[in-house]
Parts: structure tokens; C-alpha cells; sequence
């Protein structure tokens, strides 16, 4: 009879922890990542050496979450991508930056040159 309840109470036991079976996959998390990293493209950080730098770790860091999901370890594929979702953002931040940047030099050297034509 103790036998039985020892059984019993071990099943009792093992039947959530079996049921949770770790983090789920972060789905939400993936398509914000492919998101923040579209947007990383689309903003030109291909077109910043910084940001390239950015938008690149970007990727590795989502491709490195893909194979963590396959090896079912989620939550350290949950905090790879938010690593690589930061990052994308960044590289949209420094994209934005230069290009501002580049428009704040040439609107100076048109200012330049039509205060030369005044004179």
C-alpha cells in the first residue's frame, strides 16, 4: 500500500512539471525581431558602415534564436532576440543619424553659397 502512494504522489508530481515542459516558443517576439529588422533595412542602415555593424549582429543574433527554438531552449532564444531586436534599433537610430546628418551638411553648404551670392 505504500508502494501505491509513493507511485501515486510521484505522478502527482510529475504531471505539471511534464505539462509545463519550459518557456514557450516567442513567436510575438520572432516576428518583432523580423520586424525591427526590416525596418533597420528599410531606414538605409545598409547604407551606414555603424549601422551595418548593427543591422548584421542583427541577424546573426535572430539566426542564432531560430536554431535555439529548433534545439527547444526558448527562453534563451526569447532573450537572443530581444538582444537582436535592440540592436535592429539601433541600426535604424544611427541610420536615422547619418541621414539627418548628411541633410544638416548640405542644407549649411546651401546657406553658404547663397549668402556668397548676396555678397
Amino acid at each position: 500500500m505504500t508502494r501505491l502512494r509513493i507511485g501515486f504522489l510521484a505522478a502527482v508530481i510529475a504531471a505539471p512539471l511534464a505539462a509545463c515542459g519550459g518557456a514557450p516558443k516567442p513567436e510575438a517576439r520572432m516576428a518583432s525581431s523580423e520586424g525591427a529588422i526590416r525596418g533597420a533595412q528599410e531606414a538605409g542602415a545598409s547604407n551606414v558602415p555603424q549601422a551595418t555593424l548593427y543591422l548584421q549582429l542583427a541577424q546573426e543574433e535572430r539566426d542564432q534564436a531560430v536554431q535555439l527554438v529548433k534545439d527547444e531552449k526558448n527562453h534563451r532564444a526569447e532573450m537572443m532576440l530581444a538582444r537582436s531586436e535592440a540592436d535592429a534599433e539601433l541600426a535604424v537610430a544611427l541610420a536615422r543619424a547619418a541621414h539627418a546628418t548628411h541633410e544638416a551638411q548640405e542644407a549649411t553648404e546651401q546657406i553658404r553659397d547663397l549668402k556668397e551670392k548676396a555678397q
